[in-house]
Formats: structure tokens, C-alpha cells, sequence
């Protein structure tokens, strides 16, 4: 997962974490073939760590397999919901 903090990045992997000083759309730009969705301003998770997506009104959260979560803004519910995360509809 990465998470920005200020100037920085939290680089959080299965080894470890660590802060790296960068932009966020920077370090989205560096993790390779991980396969991954933005799902916040400040967030991006790895699809194969998202354990369980919950719905809290038009946002949501999501929980990594580390038991961390992460919120969902509203923007980015249509992607979560193309990556297969949530059901399609509103009602979701």
C-alpha cells in the first residue's frame, strides 16, 4: 500500500515499511506489475492485500490483510467497482 503523508510516501509492503520522500502519483508510477487501484486521494492498495470492502453510505473502506483499512472517497467507487471489489448499482 502506499499513503501519502505530506511530502512523503508510506511505502507499506508484506517485508516492511518505510517513508520515502515523493509524490504519490510518483510512487503509483513505480510498483511494477502489482497490480493496484487508487481508492483515495492519499491511498493505493494492492488488489491481492484487499481482504474486505465495506460500504458506509456513498464512500467506503477498505481492509488490507495486514488488518489495516483504508477509506474509499466517492470519486473513486466506480473504480473500486470495475476492479470486481464491489457489486455493481448504487444499492451496493
Amino acid at each position: 500500500m502506499l499513503s501519502a503523508e505530506d511530502h512523503y510516501v508510506r511505502v507499506t509492503t508484506t517485508t516492511g515499511t518505510e517513508l520515502v520522500l515523493m509524490r504519490l502519483a510518483d510512487a503509483m508510477a513505480e510498483v511494477g506489475q502489482t497490480q493496484g487501484l487508487q481508492v483515495h486521494r492519499s491511498h493505493w492498495v494492492a488488489l491481492d492485500q484487499v481482504v474486505k470492502v465495506a460500504r458506509i453510505g456513498d464512500r467506503g473502506e477498505l481492509t488490507l490483510s495486514d488488518g489495516s483499512t483504508r477509506p474509499i472517497s466517492r470519486g473513486f467507487m466506480p473504480a473500486v467497482r470495475a476492479a470486481g471489489l464491489l457489486p455493481k448499482g448504487r444499492g451496493a
